[in-house]
């Protein structure tokens, strides 16, 4: 059985769980902002980590438009919506989001 975890680790989890939260749901609203109505519901920031973000897009069209054609527009829109936040790399991945 191993040792019990120490309560300051949960707590630096806790926290830095809840930043990476709060970063993401500002992503998410850029979005908002930047795409059409109808392509929101098939986009999900899944992660942000280092100047690289990752969207994930549930409708293969949409995901060869994001990623072939829009990749630098979209970035650029971001990094304007969120100078505090900006990012360098933007990547798409085709799969489920589980939240459509």
């Amino acid at each position: 059985m191993p040792d019990p975890k120490p309560a300051a680790d949960f707590l630096r989890d806790i926290l830095h769980q809840a930043g990476r939260s709060k970063s993401r749901s500002a992503y998410n609203r850029a979005l908002d902002d930047i795409l059409a109505p109808a392509q929101r519901p098939h986009c999900q920031v899944v992660g942000c980590r280092g100047g690289r973000l990752v969207i994930e897009v549930d409708a293969a069209p949409l995901f060869a438009e994001f990623s072939g054609f829009r990749r630098e527009e979209i970035r650029a829109r971001i990094n304007q919506l969120l100078p505090e936040q900006p990012i360098a790399q933007l990547t798409f991945r085709l799969g489920g989001t589980g939240h459509v």
